[in-house]
């Protein structure tokens, strides 16, 4: 008999895409799930969507609960799951009608505690703009190689050793038995960015099989309103904090100096994302020259960039972080203007 297969749906504000996602889930053609709609106090009419879902099948459970923010809302519909597996999908997001029974059948052949895949980012328009695929050397990994072959490259990917790995919590089936033994759970986004993969730091200290599959199962859709693509005047501080974080989580669970290496990445992708938002925010043109020069004369970013490897990074890349460790600032200012 097929073991139960937990999709969790965090839910807030999201009214215009929830049933698109919610039909997405029910339309897999692997049928033994426990689909759980975590309401995280949305404002809007999800709630009363996701009523109407759970009266029209008995696979759905709702949990209406008071907000708290996405990755405690993940948390609930672990606490909820009764699954021998669990997948998450973002309520503004959706997944292919094939995913559950692919990922199901390779975590049954492999025995595997994670099994990873690729996605699609998809338009306003629902047009398909990029294609992320993994691409390993092999299909299954085990114990030792986890730590030096997979999580490294989850972090950031080595260009000759792969590519397009992705460190989200939408981007796996995970084993019960894996998170109950860990005891684990996710970290708030409201406590730390880059929430999947402080988390997920965590997780893989207990991980000891990975098996992958070549195939974008899941459809992210950009939303440009979203926490991802908003101003904050903080959001480099809290970059920083992300990042020392992240490296002391590696130092307690014993990780390697290659797998905190790695973490750079993150960090100035991060950095480089927010300094286009500030180039591309309303704010006055002194105002963001001011706030640009701020985040790339900072102390902390010399010290990480310095002992990075540049010549993994495209060309475009690589000049923009050489200007700014040999301090020709007004030349990164001006990459970054033109759209690099």
């Amino acid at each position: 008999m097929s073991k139960t297969v937990t999709v969790v749906i965090p839910i807030y504000n999201v009214e215009k895409y929830l049933n698109r996602c919610i039909e997405s889930v029910i339309g897999q053609t692997y049928e033994n799930l426990e689909i759980i709609l975590v309401d995280d106090e949305s404002p809007d009419n999800c709630p009363q969507i996701c009523e109407d879902w759970k009266n029209r099948d008995n696979r759905i459970k709702v949990v209406h609960k008071k907000n708290a923010g996405l990755g405690y809302a993940r948390n609930t519909g672990i606490d909820c799951a009764t699954g021998e597996y669990i997948c998450f999908v973002d309520s503004d997001d959706y997944v292919a009608a094939d995913m559950v029974e692919k990922t199901y059948k390779c975590a049954e052949q492999y025995n595997a505690d994670i099994v990873l895949y690729g996605y699609n980012v998809v338009d306003s328009n629902g047009k398909k703009v990029k294609e992320c695929i993994p691409k390993p050397y092999k299909t299954f990994y085990k114990n030792e190689e986890i730590q030096k072959y997979v999580l490294p490259n989850m972090i950031a990917t080595d260009p000759n050793a792969g590519d397009e790995f992705w460190m989200s919590m939408c981007g796996g089936l995970f084993s019960m038995r894996l998170i109950n033994e860990a005891n684990w759970r996710l970290a708030s986004e409201r406590d730390i960015i880059s929430e999947d993969v402080y988390s997920l730091l965590q997780l893989y200290n207990s991980v000891t099989s990975v098996a992958f599959l070549a195939e974008p199962f899941y459809y992210y859709c950009a939303n440009m309103g979203s926490l991802t693509h908003t101003l904050r005047v903080d959001r480099y501080e809290k970059i920083k904090d992300f990042y020392d974080r992240a490296i002391n989580e590696c130092e307690k669970l014993g990780y390697s100096e290659e797998i905190k290496l790695r973490l750079s990445k993150p960090y100035m992708d991060n950095t480089m994302a927010a300094l286009k938002m500030i180039l591309q925010s309303d704010l006055i043109t002194k105002q963001k020259k001011d706030m640009f020069m701020d985040i790339v004369k900072d102390k902390h970013l010399h010290r990480v960039i310095k002992n990075v490897n540049m010549k993994k990074m495209t060309l475009k890349k690589r000049l923009f972080w050489q200007a700014v460790r040999y301090k020709i600032y007004y030349m990164s200012y001006f990459m970054v203007e033109m759209r690099i």
